[in-house]
């Protein structure tokens, strides 16, 4: 068990950063991958984009197998070594195919394999299959709590079970959205919950990356709307090719020089705490 804190998340990233392999010559400066497994989530937290169908609407889209297969093979052929998020923009334990895709990852052993839930079916429901997920290759479950210290202490009892690494976090929904984005940290989704943008660097584009449904690159997990449009798609063009594309590059550009524009113009996040190392790197090649 992990007890979770913001400084404690913080560093833990940190860790996470220095240990992969940011100097890789296919893959610079990257560290996590972060797949967005499904459009569905089973909650409407009122701090999430969710909140509000209209904002942004449930769908049942779902990544295919062969997208995570093209994305693990090509990883392997990069020799590449990091982080790999199961969480983006939906609940995972929507996906009809979780425990297949966390099995499909694990085939290359370069990767650390971490899934962010809510902990409804994962944890209160089915921890068999949890279990099995461990088995597959799982290295670190992050669960969130919505409703309340009851279900953080009932939570924590079951997990104890767990036959691998863990962590707990104390999120708990009281409906005032504006409240629990300052009490917890939470960033305004690049202007998706309101809020004013700032200007200054951000690293996140420089370390880490987001691989939609459908194997579309997107600038990163924070642009909700995809307004930034995409970078390629790695079922045609590789990570390699996304993540060294001409576009994404001329993005990293104006985030050096600490100017945001577009999308990024409207996001709070501050996008310094860690990575500096993969901003050194791609800002001086």
């Amino acid at each position: 068990m992990t007890t979770f804190s913001v400084t404690g998340h913080i560093d833990s990233r940190a860790a996470q950063h220095s240990a992969a392999d940011i100097y890789n010559s296919t893959l610079p400066g990257l560290a996590t991958v972060e797949i967005n497994i499904t459009e569905l989530c089973n909650r409407t937290c009122s701090f999430c984009p969710r909140h509000d169908p209209e904002v942004y609407p449930n769908q049942k889209l779902f990544m295919s197998l062969d997208t995570v297969r093209a994305l693990t093979e090509q990883l392997r052929a990069a020799e590449w070594r990091g982080d790999i998020h199961i969480t983006g923009f939906g609940e995972p334990h929507t996906h009809p195919q979780l425990l297949e895709i966390v099995t499909e990852l694990n085939k290359y052993d370069g990767l650390y394999i971490e899934i962010t839930s809510n902990g409804d079916r994962l944890i209160d429901i089915d921890l068999d299959y949890t279990q099995k997920l461990y088995a597959a290759g799982l290295d670190m479950l992050t669960i969130d709590c919505y409703d309340g210290e009851e279900q953080y202490t009932e939570r924590e009892r079951k997990m104890q079970m767990l036959p691998g690494r863990w962590r707990l976090r104390a999120h708990y929904d009281n409906g005032n959205a504006a409240e629990l984005i300052a009490e917890y940290g939470f960033n305004n989704r690049a202007g998706t919950m309101g809020g004013q943008g700032i200007q200054n660097q951000c690293y996140l584009p420089f370390y880490k990356t987001f691989i939609d449904w459908n194997g579309n690159m997107t600038l990163c997990c924070n642009d909700w709307h995809r307004e930034a449009g995409n970078f390629g798609n790695i079922n045609e063009i590789g990570i390699s090719g996304c993540w060294n594309s001409k576009k994404m590059q001329f993005v990293r550009a104006g985030l050096a020089l600490g100017e945001r524009k577009g999308v990024c113009a409207k996001c709070n996040i501050k996008g310094t705490k860690f990575g500096r190392a993969s901003f050194d790197l791609l800002t001086n090649n």
